[in-house]
């Protein structure tokens, strides 16, 4: 274990030549402020709190919000537990009408009765438009809340405005109580998303989005142990400008407001385009490919670091393609219908 610690934390791999994490000590009499791996750990209980402050929010607020404007809610029929047909459940899923014969033989039961068993139990696995409008209204208060707080945060900060103020200085570079609160925040809510992946709604691109959280929370986590955090922080704004519009356009579609669906639609389409297809890689990648060496030498950590960044560029160029289909969809049938989800959900 002492091998592998010493391995994962070589300086040789997260330092150029001459530097060392001596250099990442703060020191007593010194006015600058250094990021500390210890300082993330309150993320992961950050993350539980972000878990309770959503049911709350949501039982309180969103709750009768959505009733008000008449989100549907479903009354979901109670399934007896049986151990037999649950077995077959998550084996085979909605293929099982093969297995009906032997279903019927293992439980003593009808036909019609194993039938209906297993329709009652797909439908729990449904999610109804008040679940969703749940979902949607809790990324749009986080989205939108920490896009507002980011700009605030980083208007009076220089490397907002020029990038090459990312680098210059590293690797003492100061970080403010507020960067560190943003980041511990951001991160604490990547932790949450991360705990609700089985709970939440689950799209076609799930895999996806499990990939994203988890690139998301390595880069947090990588960029604040070597101070890499005036990039991380434009990385986050650059990722929350886009997300509560699409966020308030599904609102809007539970709430059978159509029109204001389509105006937050065509919202966050220009918004993505801009942020995620032109800021992203014209600032943000541009910096990190080019800008950087001329204040810093290349090593290890550094490549990897840059390549997480371009995994999310990658991310981004397949969600585009997803929205494009839904707008194409609109142009040419009249309909918004979300092509990330699956078919049975949205046909309920």
């Amino acid at each position: 274990m002492a091998a592998l610690v010493s391995w994962f934390w070589s300086e040789k791999f997260w330092f150029p030549h001459g530097l060392s994490w001596e250099n990442l000590k703060n020191q007593e009499n010194s006015d600058v402020r250094l990021p500390q791996l210890n300082d993330m750990h309150w993320s992961i209980v950050v993350g539980v709190v972000f878990l309770v402050v959503r049911y709350l929010y949501e039982k309180l607020v969103v709750i009768p919000v959505g009733r008000y404007f008449g989100v549907k809610e479903r009354r979901r029929a109670k399934v007896v537990p049986n151990i037999i047909l649950e077995a077959a459940y998550q084996k085979y899923g909605l293929t099982v009408n093969d297995s009906v014969k032997a279903l019927v033989k293992q439980t003593d039961m009808s036909k019609r009765e194993v039938e209906k068993w297993f329709l009652h139990r797909r439908q729990q696995d449904i999610p109804d438009s008040m679940q969703k409008f749940r979902e949607c209204s809790w990324h749009f208060t986080f989205y939108l809340s920490s896009f507002i707080a980011g700009i605030v945060i980083l208007w009076d900060k220089p490397w907002f405005w020029e990038t090459k103020y990312c680098w210059k200085g590293w690797p003492l570079l100061n970080v403010t109580m507020d960067i560190h609160l943003y980041y511990l925040i951001e991160l604490g809510f990547y932790w949450c998303l991360v705990f609700t992946l089985i709970t939440d709604h689950k799209r076609k691109d799930f895999v996806e989005m499990v990939v994203h959280h988890i690139v998301t929370i390595l880069l947090i986590y990588f960029s604040w142990t070597i101070n890499f955090i005036h990039i991380g922080t434009l990385v986050l704004l650059v990722h929350d400008a886009a997300d509560y519009w699409m966020a308030a356009a599904k609102m809007a579609h539970y709430c059978k407001m159509h029109k204001l669906c389509e105006g937050f639609f065509v919202m966050f389409c220009i918004v993505w385009i801009i942020s995620r297809l032109g800021i992203y890689p014209a600032r943000v990648l541009y910096t990190t490919t080019f800008e950087v060496y001329e204040y810093i030498d290349r090593f290890h950590a550094y490549t990897l670091f840059n390549g997480l960044l371009y995994i999310l560029q990658l991310l981004h160029i397949i969600w585009t393609f997803m929205i494009a289909r839904i707008a194409l969809r609109k142009v040419i049938k009249g309909d918004m219908k979300d092509v990330r989800s699956d078919t049975e959900s949205e046909t309920d």
